[in-house]
């Protein structure tokens, strides 16, 4: 697994894929990359959750363009519904008590490609488990998102 960035491990049920959409971007010198959480803007365009944020999560980046991004500019996303696991890094290396699997409490994002693994406020995911350690020795949780734009809009 890479160190950054959420991944698709699959479905609660075991069928299915995301839907993978063009979704316009907000402008960002930075770009985006494949795995970026994203949210939507006032403005209905795709952009990088920020830290600690409480946003509601709407889609992974699928693509990867690092150079400057317009606000014209169209990217794959992954749309998100509550019965996708994800998995991704944190920025701890053994998960805190309060992580537990199922443990009903929203976790945090430290940005738009790590988890907080000790976070106890605020966030979108509830914690399934986890999944090994990435390349710096991080603890990989596997998460669903308790709350999603497109949950019962999507088949």
């Amino acid at each position: 697994m890479a160190t950054k960035g959420f991944e698709f491990h699959g479905m609660l049920d075991g069928e299915g894929t995301p839907r993978i959409m063009d979704w316009p971007v907000a402008a960002d010198a930075s770009g985006y990359k494949k795995g970026d959480l994203l949210c939507l803007t006032a403005r209905g365009k795709a952009d990088k959750i920020a830290t600690g944020t409480d946003a509601t999560a709407f889609a992974v980046c699928q693509e990867t363009d690092t150079s400057s991004v317009a606000s014209s500019t169209e990217l794959k996303v992954a749309l998100l519904t509550r019965n996708q696991i994800w998995r991704c890094s944190t920025d701890e290396t053994a998960l805190g008590s309060a992580v537990i699997k199922g443990y009903i409490r929203a976790v945090p994002v430290v940005d738009h490609d790590t988890i907080d693994g000790d976070g106890t406020t605020g966030g979108c995911m509830i914690v399934l488990g986890t999944a090994g350690t990435d390349s710096a020795g991080k603890v990989i949780a596997k998460v669903v998102f308790n709350q999603t734009i497109f949950d019962g809009m999507l088949s």
